[in-house]
């Protein structure tokens, strides 16, 4: 048994948001194999790619993800996200854990070597006086991350 949750938050409109919604966990489960831990890591990345392909052709819009999946049977956890939507671990009693990773780019190193390696540029958009403001940003389109 697996149980499995999902959270999608538009950015820029709520299409692609609604499109994850529709259809993710469904290729998700497809996808899922034997629901290992690793099987399930592998199909949040297809079921993603897969809709991140279909998103492309309908909007400009986009949308983080966090899928938390556990294999109740053999006590394992999986967890993918994109973007900045985040998955935490909340005991009854003492500290909670970070269950996913930072992609926003004004604090994750990793996620601005990313988007410079696909041709991105990063930059901070200019208030009226022409100084730095807001957060990090990708350009063209501006898109904070």
């Amino acid at each position: 048994d697996v149980a499995v949750i999902m959270v999608a938050d538009g950015h820029g409109g709520s299409a692609a948001s609604r499109h994850c919604r529709k259809h993710l966990l469904d290729y998700y489960i497809a996808a899922a194999g034997d629901g290992s831990a690793a099987s399930l890591l592998g199909a949040g990345a297809t079921a993603c790619q897969q809709v991140h392909e279909e998103v492309k052709r309908i909007t400009n819009a986009g949308s983080t993800v966090t899928i938390i999946a556990l294999n109740l049977t053999r006590g394992e956890l999986a967890v993918v996200n994109l973007g900045d939507s985040e998955a935490w671990l909340v005991p009854p009693s003492g500290s909670s854990v970070r269950l996913s990773e930072d992609h926003r780019l004004d604090t994750s190193e990793p996620e601005r070597a990313r988007v410079r390696g696909m041709g991105g540029h990063l930059s901070h958009a200019r208030n009226r006086a022409g100084d730095p403001a807001g957060p990090l940003r990708l350009w063209p389109g501006g898109v904070a991350q």
